[in-house]
């Protein structure tokens, strides 16, 4: 995706996790990512966990933003990342990578925005949301 702060966007991560900070800096690092990432929030290291809204506005809080109006959250997961980040007024696009487990999927399903099969497809799906 490059580096998009140059268009001036922020990328920040949340994950929810029960591993330290170090362990994920120690992946985005090996993987020649880690300049890329404006600011990072691991539930391991906050009271919430996502969906929460609180959890989402400590990785907007991470970043320096807060109008979660000027947010799209990007997650493979249709509860705890499309509605959850929907819930907390961000927009959201799904990557529907993953097999999510069925004692994990939650309660709702949300309704994504849009959908990208790939990251390099975010930049354009959020072009008319700027």
């Amino acid at each position: 995706m490059g580096d998009a702060r140059g268009e001036g966007i922020r990328v920040g991560v949340l994950s929810n996790t029960i591993w330290p900070r170090a362990w994920h800096v120690g992946f985005f690092e090996r993987d020649g990512v880690a300049h890329l990432v404006d600011g990072d929030v691991y539930t391991s290291e906050i009271p919430w966990t996502k969906p929460s809204p609180q959890a989402f506005a400590a990785a907007m809080a991470a970043v320096g933003v807060d109008d979660p109006g000027r947010c799209v959250y990007v997650g493979d997961r249709l509860y705890d990342d499309v509605w959850g980040a929907q819930q907390a007024g961000m927009r959201a696009i799904h990557v529907p990578h993953s097999d999510i487990p069925t004692e994990q999927l939650g309660h709702t399903h949300g309704v994504p925005d849009a959908v990208a099969h790939r990251l390099a497809e975010i930049p354009s799906l959020i072009e008319p949301w700027r």
